[in-house]
């Protein structure tokens, strides 16, 4: 009994001790919050300057991009011709600048949310736009794989925008 108990023992110290041991990287969650609003600053004003191909580096390849209408699901090749159609429109007054802005970081540092509100004139001067942004970092860069833009009516707007699409 006594050999059986040192056996399994032994065994049991054995797996033990040869469990890989993971290192734990300490995150600045500060410096990745500055870093993400950095890079969706940069979006931002590579948008106003009206330089398509600057604004897209942000997006990761396989990047899902979102309108505001309900059929507007785009790639980043799809989201590249819609966004030179509205840039190169240049009766249109493109300045994004945000109202408010809420910045998640994951515990591991490796991705982010952030939800971006303001008004976008070229879509509704009375209506705001929420973008909502998932971000990955990938090498210490980050990068967006996904935007979502909605309309964002006022609760007590509700009833008049309802009546006018009767």
């Amino acid at each position: 009994m006594k050999k059986v108990l040192f056996i399994l023992f032994t065994v049991a110290m054995i797996i033990t001790s040869c469990q890989p041991k993971t290192k734990v990287v300490p995150v600045d969650l500060n410096a990745s919050k500055s870093a993400v609003t950095e890079l969706l600053d940069k979006s931002y004003s590579a948008f106003n300057a009206r330089d398509v191909n600057t604004y897209l580096l942000f997006f990761t390849d396989d990047a899902l991009l979102c309108g505001t209408a309900p059929g507007e699901f785009w790639n980043k090749t799809e989201a590249l011709k819609v966004v030179t159609n509205v840039l190169t429109d240049t009766s249109l007054n493109v300045n994004l600048k945000v109202n408010k802005r809420e910045v998640r970081i994951s515990k591991d540092g490796n991705s982010a949310v952030v939800i971006d509100q303001m008004f976008v004139n070229f879509i509704s001067p009375k209506i705001q736009i929420r973008l909502d942004y998932h971000l990955v970092k990938n090498n210490d860069i980050w990068q967006m794989d996904f935007c979502s833009n909605n309309l964002i009516p006022y609760n007590e707007d509700l009833p008049k925008i309802n009546k006018a699409l009767e």
